[in-house]
């Protein structure tokens, strides 16, 4: 029997139950983003894994719905879409496309709809395909190569 590929499927962080689910299989619950997050804003909420200290992982929650804005993720994880986020910016942020150009690019980097082209679904392997990407556009607009 020949096993079905998960090659550009995207994972929703809120499995087939509706709740929203940490890597680790734990449930997430929903907290003030103070304690947890170093960089929140007043009244800010995040997702963190029910296991959390243990699993360090958590998500931030989009203000206005409480939705997810993207997938709970560890440290290192956390790191590198924070670099991604930064690199990202850039590419409207400079002028060198539009913000909508950006997303659009990124989607077609990443190989996932637009729908799911955002940093926060990302795992390692794209964030850092991002980070690389970015720079070389970035690059190529100042002229450095």
């Amino acid at each position: 029997m020949k096993r079905k590929s998960n090659r550009g499927k995207v994972w929703n962080p809120r499995g087939t139950s509706g709740q929203v689910r940490c890597h680790c299989g734990c449930p997430a619950v929903l907290r003030s983003a103070e304690g947890i997050c170093r960089t929140y804003r007043p009244g800010a909420k995040v997702y963190v894994c029910s296991g959390y200290p243990a699993c360090d992982s958590f998500v931030m929650a989009h203000p206005g719905t409480l939705e997810p804005m993207g997938t709970l993720a560890p440290p290192g994880l956390r790191r590198l879409r924070y670099e991604a986020h930064q690199q990202f910016d850039q590419l409207h942020k400079s002028g060198l496309m539009t913000r909508r150009e950006a997303y659009q690019w990124l989607s077609y980097t990443t190989q996932a709809p637009m729908s799911h082209a955002h940093i926060g679904h990302l795992g390692e392997y794209y964030c850092r395909v991002v980070i690389r990407e970015s720079r070389k556009l970035l690059a190529q607009r100042t002229g450095a190569a």
